[in-house]
């Protein structure tokens, strides 16, 4: 998406003249925990996620100033998860993990409705998801105001959710007793700038605001307290341009910055370069991928489950740590469809922080791989 994100903004007051029709599928697959790292008990499993995602898209115009956008997803998860953590008479930390027992599924389904003005549009959403044990509504609205012929484009969203949580065996721990019926609502604001540089280069600047509130726990970990409220802030940047060498390629570079309330500082840089080829006659576009995240631990993030603070997470999502992950897209062209496969791998490391490395252990971290092959097709 942040591949296509200037060319959508360049466009953002011309309704699409054709409809097209999208299908892609996604299979995203987490490495196994080392087997010295996890405790020995029976039942347990050193395999972790393996999820299967199949996505839908339609966009279709309507009469000359307006577009429906429609995309359904169907998700199936497997496999296992840390629940929680200890030491052991070595002094490492060993991870609790379930049995491979986990079979769940997910279906998003999302409709984006927007007008077409001469110089911007207004657009509105809902979402909804679904699983098992978590159910979410979405709102959103949209727009975008061209200037100065269309140089400068004024961006501006703003979306609300309301989510409400159902673990699965209850029984199993008190955490999952209290979560159940609980609710978590989200309020995010995003403002944006898109400036045409010159005819080669592009720049868009967006800062955003989320506040979250209510159950914010895991209820699947033995001991996971946070805070019942989170505000989030970060700022974007997004700058492309067109190399004339080589015979013409275009080189994205992104960087977001990531704060919260909960001590967590993150910063993500990404690049990528586009070139289209022909080979045989066939018209193939090819875009290999860097992207490097490296974050602060939150406060209260620690593998110590007897910490007798009040606040006390061991997920990894919020501790120190540093990742890498390279990929490529592949895209072919025949006349009205395009044949899109891409593939990355994401590793992390504790020791990878650039700024905010500490000595407490996460020994949880996941490395990934993914795969996609999506068909979209004009007509």
């Amino acid at each position: 998406m942040s591949a296509l994100a200037i060319p959508s903004v360049a466009n953002a007051a011309v309704a699409p003249d054709k409809k097209t029709l999208s299908l892609r599928y996604t299979q995203y697959k987490e490495a196994e925990m080392p087997l010295e790292r996890v405790q020995a008990v029976p039942g347990s499993s050193t395999g972790r996620y393996a999820i299967d995602i199949l996505q839908f898209r339609f966009l279709t115009p309507v009469q000359d100033k307006y577009s429906l956008d429609t995309s359904v997803s169907y998700e199936t998860m497997s496999g296992a998860s840390a629940y929680s953590s200890s030491g052991n008479a070595d002094g490492q930390t060993e991870v609790h993990m379930s049995g491979a027992t986990i079979d769940e599924s997910r279906l998003d389904a999302s409709l984006l409705g927007t007008r077409y003005f001469k110089e911007g549009t207004l657009g509105g959403n809902v979402a909804i998801s679904t699983e098992n044990d978590y159910e979410s509504v979405a709102l959103g609205v949209s727009g975008s105001l061209e200037l100065f012929q269309k140089h400068t484009t004024l961006l501006t969203s703003l979306s609300v959710s309301r989510d409400e949580l159902s673990p699965t065996n209850i029984d199993f721990s008190n955490t999952r007793k209290d979560a159940d019926g609980e609710k978590k609502r989200s309020f995010s604001l995003y403002h944006g700038l898109s400036q045409v540089l010159d005819k080669f280069s592009t720049l868009q600047i967006g800062i955003g605001y989320t506040r979250l509130s209510g159950f914010l726990s895991d209820p699947y970990r033995t001991r996971d307290d946070r805070p019942d409220s989170r505000e989030q802030n970060t700022l974007s940047l997004q700058y492309r341009y067109y190399l004339r060498s080589f015979g013409g390629m275009a080189w994205h570079g992104d960087y977001r910055y990531y704060q919260d309330d909960w001590g967590i500082l993150a910063n993500t840089i990404s690049t990528s370069v586009w070139k289209d080829v022909e080979v045989f006659g066939l018209h193939f576009t090819l875009a290999p991928n860097v992207r490097y995240h490296w974050q602060h631990a939150a406060d209260f993030y620690s593998v110590d489950a007897s910490s007798n603070s009040e606040l006390y997470s061991s997920d990894y999502r919020l501790s120190a740590y540093g990742a890498v992950s390279v990929g490529i897209d592949l895209q072919y062209h025949q006349q009205e469809t395009s044949f899109t496969l891409s593939l990355s791998q994401y590793i992390s490391d504790e020791d990878w922080g650039a700024t905010g490395s500490q000595d407490t252990e996460t020994p949880t971290l996941v490395d990934f791989t993914t795969f996609s092959l999506g068909v979209d097709y004009h007509f």
